[in-house]
């Protein structure tokens, strides 16, 4: 009995044993399509890198999430440089004496090159001022020499003056001296502050004479008295100035309005309405507005 025990418990070890090792052959002896696929699971893992993170496509130059580059030509409108032009001109009328009038004419061109930022507004801002003068005195001798219509006389005068680097230094309530007077007469017995955001200056400069011409001539009919006297020349004119620029807050204006009050030395005064605006100032923006000629072209004209 013994025996027949031991010989059952050798054949289930050998059947188990048997099974086992079937079960490892039919593993080791899989066919070749079920490799090849294993392969390719392998290559798609090996894909996604060796810590399971996705590899970027190298042909996706631009993640989803991220902004496009910007076209080419394409320009930012934040803080792009920028051109900033001041112009004004006027003409206006003083009287010396009654009938006896000076007839004043202006121009004012400025500008400001900011290469970083167009908000940047503040600052100097240089150009050319030019300033023509003309007597008038056809009134002042007609009711001179009313009671003596014998006589005639007449009087032609003008002069021409130019400041080709005037500068005005503007700057807002902020930082502008809070000592100074910025006030401007509004011709109705008060004053034009400028806003505590608006630009502001106040200022002097001499205008060198370029030309005058004075004329003069007397006749007395009833005894054919003929006199004349010519002169050349004139003298240097001190210009001072207050200027207002109309606020803009964001800084975002491409013009605003612009007032300059003037006062030569004679006495005479007036306010120009004036511009303020803003240009682009790419470089090729820059070559396009010094070939311009702006300022130049003033120059040549009243020289």
């Amino acid at each position: 009995m013994k025996k027949v025990m031991l010989l059952l418990f050798v054949l289930l070890a050998v059947i188990v044993f048997s099974c086992t090792a079937c079960g490892k052959a039919s593993m080791n002896t899989s066919t070749p399509a079920s490799t090849s696929d294993s392969e390719q699971e392998e290559e798609a893992n090996d894909s996604e890198g060796s810590l399971g993170v996705p590899v970027i496509n190298k042909q996706e130059e631009n993640p989803p999430d991220d902004p496009e580059p910007d076209e080419p030509g394409k320009r930012s409108t934040t803080y792009e440089p920028s051109i900033f032009v001041i112009e004004a001109s006027g003409s206006w009328q003083h009287e010396l004496d009654a009938g006896l009038k000076v007839n004043y004419e202006c121009e004012l061109y400025l500008d400001k090159i900011e290469p970083h930022n167009m908000h940047d507004d503040m600052g100097a801002y240089t150009g050319v001022f030019w300033l023509k003068l003309t007597l008038d005195t056809e009134e002042y001798f007609s009711e001179f020499l009313k009671s003596v219509p014998f006589v005639d006389i007449s009087m032609d005068a003008e002069a021409e003056g130019i400041r080709d680097d005037v500068s005005f230094y503007l700057r807002d309530g902020y930082t502008r001296d809070p000592t100074a007077n910025f006030d401007i007469p509004d011709g109705q017995d008060s004053y034009l502050k400028p806003d505590h955001n608006g630009l502001a200056d106040k200022g002097s400069f001499v205008v060198s004479a370029t030309k005058g011409n004075l004329a003069v001539h007397a006749q007395d009919t009833q005894k054919g008295i003929v006199m004349g006297h010519q002169q050349s020349g004139a003298s240097d004119t001190e210009v001072s100035y207050i200027i207002h620029v109309a606020p803009d807050p964001n800084r975002e204006a491409t013009q605003r309005d612009v007032k300059i009050h003037i006062m030569l030395s004679d006495g005479s005064s007036t306010t120009l309405d004036g511009i303020w605006y803003r240009l682009p100032g790419y470089p090729d923006d820059l070559e396009k507005y010094y070939n311009s000629g702006r300022s130049r072209e003033i120059l040549e004209r009243h020289q």
